[in-house]
């Protein structure tokens, strides 16, 4: 049986079943809890572009916005995967399952791509003949795939293009002449492939060779030609890179130099273990990984059959990449993380799939051994990956649900730092804060530090804020700080306003935060004018005198309705109190139902009881959970305790003009409009 024959030779049955297994597996993998983990900022930075119009999206323009000025830069990517994404979330929307299903489509697909990719190599003997699934084995259960196979950024795309690229190119040049098939394939996909990532013309390299290596000796010219064609495109590419990208101010600033001992691990583990490893714990398990490749690699140039067949192919596409960034990097630094190199992933696994192979052929037990260490290796790194809080992504969501309930009319909300202005827009409630400043009620928010600003004018802004709002809330992100990198901003809230809550929100690299401020001690020397209900003497245990209430509309049907108190200390409060306001149904029958209930410390302990002294009046921006759909002619009624934080004891009620208390002496009983 001829080379040709071997390469079209009848699959058994249970290599195809057992490969659909594999794909239907992957498959279910990425899908699990795709959309249970909030974006981060990388992947709002997708939805932003994607969110385009076709114009802007080509060119990669995103826009920044702090809610007075907007700012225009350039995506440091090309275009395809956002436009991808662009024509998907225009058909399902914008969910976070909607957002990833490009980079799911495109590591479920490395598995039949490396599968068909090392079934053509083992026929032509470069890779042993087990290879094909222990490729498609490994590409369905890599951590590598399953991180970047759940993120809304492109790394998926660029290795799955990668690898079906070459493969089609390698197809349309292997036989005894050129199939037009597949290179029509490969003429579709290159561009594709340079349209998706800049890091593309590394792997060009590969394939000018390959089409010298096949086509020189039978046309020389035209193979000349060929190469020429693929040089040019990616010259091309690399030119258009270079002017979109590099050309901004201040462009290249976040890449790193970077050195070999500290490349070639971090490429390595990424590539064997994912990201969802300690490396300094695995790292045996990365250079076996490492040498099961090489040992693939020596498989494949092992003679000069095996070289002329292709066995250089895989372990040249792996590494010329690899060797253009770093010689590139010496002149100007291109390598922020791994996932920028995942283009090579695919051939790597092919290679360590390759050492599984032929450890399989010689000694079948050793290479079971050695399948069942990479595979108890990697599943060790998915558990962490689905288990791991620090593996985890950031709680927006969070925030957003909890900025959503608390939030009230007059508010201010502080986006720290408008660079991510388009993630706080997706979680956060900022549709209904501008729909609010719509309808007049003084809401709104900004990005701070303002864009294209001094200090000084940050510094008048947000002394304005201060005096415009009446409560002020900061959603805070450590991510990308580069705007303020002294802190002035935290440093002035901090400085000029008066906190009353701190809330800390899941992140695992970084803080996030959602602070609630007064423009001052929420002290005064008088009561409004306007006060709704005013009373005459309210007092809680000769110590604390309610002065009067006011009740204000919720900003959204989800949000808490604002319950204004007015408190006097009538001496010195030594101890910590604790009230508790509730809001009751009064039934036909005299029965009485609990609709609504908050139960804190002043300001959640910011100003507690035990610093009060006589003088002034105490404003307490209080809240109530209403729900939303009461019948118009329900009886209501508003109820006010007061007890010791320590022991639970209340303050009976000592005097009570103007209002109401119950039977049992500690609660007074209150109208409810």
């Amino acid at each position: 049986m001829d080379a040709d024959e071997r390469f079209y030779s009848p699959i058994p049955a249970w290599s195809r079943w057992l490969l659909l297994a594999l794909i239907l597996a992957a498959f279910a993998r990425l899908l699990w809890t795709l959309d249970a983990r909030n974006l981060w900022w990388d992947e709002s930075l997708t939805l932003q572009r994607a969110e385009e119009s076709l114009g802007p999206l080509l060119r990669g323009r995103l826009l920044l916005r702090d809610g007075v000025t907007t700012q225009a830069t350039t995506d440091q990517h090309p275009f395809l995967y956002f436009l991808l994404t662009g024509g998907l979330i225009r058909l399902a929307g914008t969910s976070e399952f909607v957002l990833r299903w490009v980079s799911v489509a495109a590591s479920a697909l490395m598995v039949p791509t490396a599968w068909a990719f090392a079934r053509g190599l083992a026929r032509r003997e470069t890779v042993p003949s087990a290879t094909p699934l222990w490729a498609a084995g490994l590409a369905a259960i890599s951590p590598f795939f399953l991180w970047y196979g759940q993120e809304a950024r492109p790394y998926m795309l660029w290795a799955w293009l990668a690898l079906l690229s070459t493969y089609l190119l390698w197809r349309g040049l292997e036989g005894a002449s050129a199939d037009w098939r597949w290179l029509i394939g490969y003429a579709v996909t290159l561009p594709l492939f340079l349209a998706s990532h800049y890091f593309a013309l590394f792997l060009l390299p590969v394939h000018m060779a390959l089409v010298l290596v096949r086509v020189a000796r039978r046309r020389p010219g035209a193979a000349l030609l060929a190469a020429l064609i693929v040089g040019g495109l990616g010259l091309l590419a690399a030119f258009y890179g270079y002017a979109s990208v590099m050309g901004q101010a201040g462009a290249g600033s976040n890449f790193a130099s970077i050195r070999l001992k500290i490349l070639l691990p971090d490429l390595l583990n990424a590539f064997s273990l994912g990201l969802s490893v300690d490396i300094s714990r695995v790292w045996p398990l990365d250079l076996f990984m490492g040498a099961l490749a090489l040992a693939g690699t020596v498989w494949g140039v092992r003679s000069r059959a095996s070289l002329r067949a292709g066995g250089w192919l895989l372990p040249a596409s792996a590494l010329i990449p690899v060797i253009a960034l770093y010689l590139i990097n010496l002149i100007q630094p291109l390598y922020m993380n791994a996932r920028h190199m995942s283009l090579v992933s695919g051939f790597f696994l092919l290679l360590v799939a390759a050492g599984l192979g032929w450890l399989w052929q010689r000694w079948r037990w050793l290479g079971g051994l050695a399948g069942a260490l990479v595979i108890a290796g990697m599943l060790y790194s998915t558990v962490n990956y689905y288990t791991q809080p620090q593996y985890g992504k950031p709680d927006y969501a969070g925030m957003g649900a909890e900025l959503r309930r608390q939030i009230q009319p007059g508010d201010l909300v502080l986006l720290n730092s408008p660079l991510l202005w388009r993630i706080f827009h997706y979680y956060l409630p900022i549709d209904a804060v501008e729909a609010s400043a719509a309808a007049g009620m003084d809401t709104a928010w900004r990005g701070v530090p303002l864009l294209n600003a001094d200090w000084p004018a940050n510094e008048a802004a947000l002394q304005d804020y201060r005096d415009q709002y009446r409560r002020i809330w900061v959603a805070r992100s450590g991510v990308n700080s580069f705007l303020d990198p002294e802190d002035r901003v935290p440093a002035w809230i901090q400085g000029n306003l008066f906190p009353i809550r701190e809330d800390e929100f899941f992140n695992p690299t970084s803080v996030l935060q959602l602070d609630l401020y007064l423009p001052g001690p929420p002290i005064r020397d008088d009561l409004p004018a306007d006060l709704a209900h005013r009373l005459e003497d309210v007092v809680f245990g000769d110590l604390i005198r309610l002065n009067g209430y006011e009740v204000g509309r919720p900003l959204t049907p989800e949000s808490v309705t604002p319950i204004t108190l007015y408190w006097t200390p009538v001496q010195p409060v030594e101890r910590r109190y604790k009230y508790l306001l509730r809001l009751e149904q009064v039934n036909a029958d005299g029965s009485t139902q609990v609709l609504a209930t908050t139960e804190r410390e002043p300001y959640n302990g910011f100003l507690p009881t035990s610093w009060w002294t006589p003088g002034p009046y105490i404003l307490e921006y209080s809240d109530l959970p209403v729900p939303p759909d009461l019948p118009a002619d329900a009886n209501l009624r508003l109820t006010l305790q007061i007890y010791d934080l320590e022991t639970g004891e209340k303050l009976p009620v000592t005097q009570a003009e103007g209002a109401q208390v119950a039977e049992d002496g500690d609660t007074v009983v209150l109208p409810y409009p």
